[in-house]
């Protein structure tokens, strides 16, 4: 429990805002309480505002100038972050800032710049990788619990997000960087957690197959770790419109076992299959970010994921924008 109710200013309310962080902070109401919320688009930003009880604001200035304001979620696309992380910054504000950090490297870079100048708190939700359970998990494995791990594959098949227009900026690969950055990004990062190691290289493939959405509707990224790790990730949005099943299948592949990841986390060894059980369960891993955030803000607590996992992921993200362009292996810039 924090020693104090934090103030949240709330920059971006659509979908994430409504699914995600609102289910959070719902559960902390002795912890955290919105203040004020802030959209471009005045209806999300009015339904956040009778949700919260918080002021809402045309202009999000008073975010960044009233002192009760501790935390800003940054909810916004990634191509429309950094003005926003500066003005948090210079502000002395901690952030809670979502994935992908930014839609392009320098924008990440200059992100990261501010955040360290500043010398704020800056949590990265990637919520595949950041639940206890998770990380639990991915200390067992890179801690070879199943022998050395040798590969991370993830696949998630199926049709463009359902929740969403066919036109809306996740499916345009120019604001969203496509299935991979916006989706698979989450995977990366738990491949990272589980393998301990940072990608060297990166190869894309990809297709335009139906011409339903802005963006390859199927794509696939190889990397090759530091270390000797192989990654497959393979996102796609090309299953026919009606098709109400899709496929998602998460594997780490180590020297003794195969770890599967799914609703329940299985070990695959030659002498059968058993379950990987947590210690610990957390019911909204929303929360328990804002709880990092704040243990970090009080007591210096390691953050789960900071600018540094985000910087690491934009790395990779933008050697695959070079891959794909070139059609070549391309490699990951370490800054």
């Amino acid at each position: 429990m924090s020693a104090r109710c934090y103030g949240i200013g709330v920059i971006g309310c659509g979908k994430i805002w409504e699914i995600g962080h609102w289910k959070g902070l719902q559960e902390m109401p002795d912890e955290a309480r919105v203040r004020y919320v802030h959209d471009l688009d005045p209806a999300l930003a009015q339904t956040a505002a009778q949700a919260t009880g918080a002021t809402c604001l045309d202009d999000p200035a008073a975010i960044f100038d009233d002192r009760a304001v501790d935390i800003v979620a940054i909810l916004t696309p990634p191509f429309a972050r950094v003005d926003y992380v500066q003005r948090a910054c210079q502000a002395g504000k901690h952030l809670m800032l979502e994935k992908p950090m930014a839609r392009t490297l320098e924008q990440a870079l200059a992100i990261v710049g501010s955040v360290r100048e500043a010398g704020v708190k800056c949590f990265i939700p990637f919520m595949r990788a950041v639940s206890a359970p998770r990380r639990e998990l991915a200390e067992a494995i890179r801690t070879g619990t199943f022998g050395e791990p040798l590969a991370f594959v993830h696949a998630a098949l199926g049709v463009p997000y359902s929740w969403i227009p066919l036109d809306h900026w996740m499916h345009d690969e120019a604001r969203s960087g496509g299935p991979l950055f916006d989706y698979s990004i989450h995977f990366m990062e738990m491949a990272r957690a589980c393998l301990g190691m940072e990608a060297d290289t990166v190869l894309y493939g990809g297709a335009t197959t139906t011409g339903r959405v802005a963006s390859d509707d199927i794509a696939t990224l190889l990397v090759h770790y530091h270390g000797g790790a192989f990654g497959q990730f393979t996102k796609s949005w090309n299953f026919p419109p009606g098709t109400r099943l899709g496929h998602s299948a998460d594997h780490v592949v180590c020297r003794d076992a195969v770890v599967t990841l799914g609703g329940t986390t299985e070990i695959h060894t030659p002498d059968g299959v058993s379950e990987f059980t947590p210690s610990r369960s957390v019911p909204n891993g929303r929360a328990e970010s804002y709880r990092n955030l704040i243990d970090a803000i009080e007591n210096g607590a390691p953050l789960y994921a900071n600018e540094t996992n985000g910087l690491r992921m934009n790395e990779m993200l933008d050697a695959m924008e070079r891959s794909r362009a070139s059609g070549a292996v391309e490699k990951v810039a370490a800054n």
